[in-house]
């Protein structure tokens, strides 16, 4: 059974997970997919992610968890990283983070292991579900988000996921590739008017993490048997004449 962590003991659970995707590099990879244009960070999360973005484009960053957010701002001041990380609700935003958004006018719109602790899951998902699909629901509900105004402004051309995933054995980098491409033109960004144009399968070094992840389905593999993990990374841009 999943534990059921406050928001405080998830922002100490996320600080050591995304301290291993630093060590492993992966939000460094990650960056070097996103152009690099005026980007709005959807999740700050501790800020590694944050950093990395910021190195080489212009960043605005939010996150709806204060433990967060202080970690977050610790980190960027450390590393004295000029970002400003607001305080929101990503499906309520703040009108202080849709003033920001006006005046900074991203090109790219980016959301990675999007998750947060069961308070917010139990909020933002349906109530009949358990406990155990709760978490998909809320990302795909927050991946919605991205793709939608206000936080999806008219300035965005780009938009950048990426999450953890189970893949089954067998399949060729060509087939994962193919199905994470076909799932996400089929509900994220289904006549959004933007399209997949990228994706790329990273490691992901799962056996160093303490993290209890919950495994998900993608309706164009088949998930009996054994599977490996990977983090999928998809990239999306706006279609001309849109």
């Amino acid at each position: 059974m999943l534990k059921r962590m406050t928001p405080k003991e998830y922002s100490e659970f996320w600080d050591r997970e995304s301290l291993q995707f630093q060590n492993d590099k992966i939000y460094e990879r990650l960056s070097e997919i996103v152009p690099d244009l005026p980007t709005l960070e959807i999740g700050s999360g501790t800020g590694w992610g944050t950093l990395a973005l910021s190195r080489t484009r212009p960043l605005l960053a939010f996150d709806n968890n204060p433990d967060l957010i202080r970690l977050a701002q610790a980190r960027l001041q450390n590393y004295e990283a000029n970002v400003e990380v607001f305080q929101s609700d990503l499906f309520e935003p703040s009108p202080q983070l849709l003033s920001a958004i006006q005046t900074f006018e991203p090109k790219v719109v980016v959301g990675w292991f999007i998750g947060s602790h069961p308070d917010d899951n139990d909020m933002r998902t349906s109530s009949n579900l358990t406990p155990d699909q709760k978490p998909k629901e809320y990302r795909e509900n927050v991946e919605d988000k991205l793709v939608a105004v206000p936080l999806c402004a008219p300035s965005v051309e780009w938009i950048h996921t990426a999450f953890r995933a189970h893949i089954p054995c067998g399949l060729s980098e060509t087939e994962i590739i193919e199905g994470n491409k076909k799932e996400y033109e089929s509900y994220m960004f289904k006549d959004t008017g933007f399209s997949v144009t990228d994706v790329q399968v990273l490691d992901w070094n799962h056996e160093a993490s303490s993290f209890m992840y919950v495994r998900t389905s993608n309706s164009n593999f088949s998930m009996g048997g054994a599977s490996k993990p990977a983090i999928i990374s998809i990239l999306a841009q706006r279609k001309v004449n849109q």
